[in-house]
């Protein structure tokens, strides 16, 4: 049986105008700048060649652009999933039904990534122009949407968590644009802090081991390090300073930071998702209010 607060929001949703005029606009702008990039591509010489292997960076760049879809619109969407109840003042409505409080906020967070999703998935015919000129394949491009969503679930599961605890979405939305930007680049500006304190104090090899798990959290690092991974760049082995001499465990480590990532993903998921359930339970707030009293 489908989730009743899914279904209401998918109904309410997919009913504006707004929603296929935003998907419409979107897919416009990713169609106009592949072209673009394919014009640019094929008449950068005089003899009007083309090479194909160009297309490999029209993937990445739309799959960029997907990633910073996500990290910019799920946070907006999901923040005002708990909170916007709380303000139109129909959470108490939704706690005295059947449901419980772990299917109140799966079914909120569900529906608040669905539009994502959809945007997301829409862009498949996109990326099926770099697929035609052989530049990447299938696998490569179902593991790029299979990463971008479960980042999509991560932010929003955070997202829902921030706005079960606070009543404003507003506060929801702010802390939640603090958290992705300590993310992505905080942990840069930690792992710099920690190479100048490592090179003064030391003077010596940076352990591989310490950087890796600075960067695990890190959506950005992780995304080119899947993409690291399907072109076979060395881009990550330049970031990690590592070298031939590095032990195989920390070189696989280092090489495979998305899957690590995923992992990471999948655990902040479950115990935020948990969290919220664990907020918005009615007992919890009996409980708080006897001790208040």
């Amino acid at each position: 049986m489908m989730n009743p607060v899914l279904r209401k929001e998918a109904i309410t949703t997919m009913r504006s105008w707004k929603t296929y005029g935003a998907l419409v606009l979107f897919l416009v702008i990713s169609a106009v700048g592949a072209m673009l990039y394919i014009d640019l591509s094929m008449f950068q010489n005089r003899d009007l060649s083309f090479d194909p292997s160009a297309m490999v960076w029209l993937y990445v760049v739309l799959a960029a652009v997907q990633m910073g879809l996500v990290l910019l619109t799920a946070p907006a969407v999901a923040a005002g999933s708990i909170s916007g109840e709380r303000e139109r003042q129909t959470l108490d409505l939704l706690l005295v039904t059947k449901m419980s409080p772990l299917s109140i906020v799966l079914g909120k967070l569900t529906s608040s990534l669905m539009y994502v999703m959809l945007l997301v998935v829409a862009t498949l015919p996109i990326f099926a122009i770099a697929f035609y000129f052989g530049a990447v394949s299938v696998v490569q491009v179902a593991e790029v949407f299979a990463f971008v969503l479960v980042t999509a679930c991560m932010v929003g599961s955070v997202s829902v968590f921030f706005s079960c605890l606070f009543k404003r979405t507003i506060v929801s939305i702010v802390l939640m644009y603090l958290v992705i930007g300590f993310l992505c680049f905080g942990t840069l500006v930690l792992l710099a802090f920690y190479y100048m304190s490592y090179d003064g104090l030391y003077n010596g090899d940076i352990p591989v081991l310490a950087t890796i798990l600075i960067l695990i959290p890190n959506p950005g690092v992780a995304f080119f390090s899947l993409m690291n991974a399907q072109l076979g760049t060395d881009v990550t082995y330049s970031l990690l300073r590592m070298t031939d001499q590095t032990s195989a465990i920390y070189q696989w480590m280092g090489t495979h930071i998305w899957l690590l990532h995923l992992v990471f993903d999948l655990v902040v998921i479950v115990v935020f998702v948990l969290l919220s359930a664990y907020i918005i339970n009615p007992v919890r707030e009996k409980k708080v209010r006897k001790k208040k009293g």
